[in-house]
């Protein structure tokens, strides 16, 4: 069974191997496309060139070195031998035998970009090709720095509510296009069944893992649901296939974001390591908007807890975990925002714990809210003077062990025109010990 093996774009040394009892005659032969390989001038050329009377040594092995040259576009050589005389080949009946194919990665790029949307604007380094919305990589194992800012349209400021990262095998904010898993329905050589629809976004010169695949395998041709490998392999049925855009391997991505959350300007550098080339170029798009808005942050408080009938004072200032995962509200403008309740416990707590129970006196368990002592307050009550806030939590006598229960609040900032935080931020969770 003829194999395919893939190699890089520059010029290389390859070793032809062909085992065979000692004595036995053939012919050699080399062919890209319609062109020959010479093996004198170690070029191709369109007229055929072949060759003859080669003859296995005594050790049953005979090799041969060939040069692959330098392209600039994928390219594959086919290997075929030519029994001669009483020679025969016990691969097939046939008096000619593909051995191998070299496939021949041309160059590709790695294109990492940010996208803008209607609120956030990109603004670049200016240093072409290592900007934020068009950094590029074509080589292997190269790093690209990008550095960039973002900025508001109209000047307002800019939070960073998490901290851009990208990886393959998860996805996340940064994303490889193209990457499918299928399940083989039946298999034959190098045409795979795919189960109903598994063909759909499979493209040609796809890389193909999974179980059972041998060698690096791209897509040759597709048909429906029927793919066609570059090379035969033994597989499965009812196993899943990996089909990526270009089989490239980036390492980790290491953004670093500024500490200016909270003013006008964001500034951001990203570092990427391209480990393996892939065979067809890529785009890895950074969407800013799940990142960066104009909201200020109000982040979550988790871990707070509380005895039942007992009181705990919270601060979000220092006791929220920011996008950094510290402890503490890191935004540029943390001492000008003022922080408010958004909402207040539930009076009836009893879906948020294993076992709903009424207190002594037959009422909902329920729980308060108070500023030193003060009297209730309700949504929309500030927590204390701006970069000084702070809630106190009491909880019912008969809560227990175990209950469960939040509450949220807001930020404000100081703008002459001041934004709120999102209501999806701010939440504070309380456990009753």
């Amino acid at each position: 069974m003829a194999t395919t093996k893939t190699i890089g774009r520059a010029s290389e040394t390859r070793t032809i191997t062909i085992n065979g009892n000692a004595g036995a005659k053939f012919e050699l032969y080399i062919k890209q496309g319609s062109n020959y390989y010479n093996f004198d001038t170690d070029a191709f050329q369109t007229v055929e060139k072949v060759l003859k009377n080669q003859e296995i040594p005594f050790n049953g092995r005979y090799t041969k070195n060939i040069t692959i040259p330098v392209v600039t576009s994928n390219t594959s050589y086919d290997f075929y031998v030519r029994p001669i005389g009483n020679t025969i080949s016990n691969l097939v009946t046939t008096n000619e035998q593909k051995i191998g194919t070299l496939f021949q990665k041309g160059t590709a790029t790695a294109t990492f970009t940010a996208t803008e949307s209607s609120t956030l604007v990109v603004q670049n380094s200016g240093s072409a090709g290592t900007d934020l919305t068009g950094g590029t990589l074509t080589n292997i194992r190269t790093t690209l720095t990008q550095t960039g800012t973002i900025t508001e349209a109209s000047g307002l400021f800019v939070y960073c509510h998490s901290t851009p990262s990208w990886e393959r095998a998860t996805g996340g904010d940064w994303t490889l296009s193209n990457t499918v898993d299928s399940t083989v329905q039946f298999s034959s050589g190098t045409q795979v069944k795919l189960t109903n629809g598994g063909g759909t976004n499979v493209a040609v010169n796809d890389s193909v893992v999974g179980r059972g695949i041998v060698d690096e395998i791209t897509v040759s041709a597709i048909s429906g649901d029927v793919v066609t490998l570059s090379a035969a392999q033994n597989l499965a049925d009812g196993q899943t296939l990996t089909f990526s855009k270009s089989a490239w391997e980036i390492g980790p991505l290491s953004a670093k974001v500024a500490s200016t959350s909270g003013t006008a300007s964001i500034s951001m550098t990203t570092t990427h390591n391209i480990e393996k080339m892939g065979i067809a170029d890529v785009t890895c798009v950074l969407d800013v908007d799940s990142n960066f808005s104009v909201k200020p942050n109000a982040f979550p408080i988790t871990g707070i807890k509380c005895p039942a009938g007992g009181e705990v004072v919270i601060s979000p200032i220092r006791e929220c975990t920011n996008y950094l995962g510290q402890l503490g509200d890191i935004d540029a403008n943390v001492s000008s925002k003022t922080y408010k309740v958004h909402s207040v416990p539930a009076a009836d707590i009893t879906s948020r714990r294993p076992t709903g129970v009424l207190d002594a006196d037959g009422d909902m368990i329920y729980t308060t809210l108070d500023f030193a002592g003060a009297s209730d307050v309700s949504a929309g009550s500030a927590m204390g003077s701006a970069g000084a806030a702070s809630v106190s939590y009491s909880a019912h006598a008969n809560h227990q062990a175990g209950d469960e229960d939040y509450f949220y609040y807001k930020t404000v900032d100081a703008q002459s025109t001041p934004v709120t935080s999102s209501t999806t931020q701010g939440k504070i969770s309380i456990t009753i010990v």
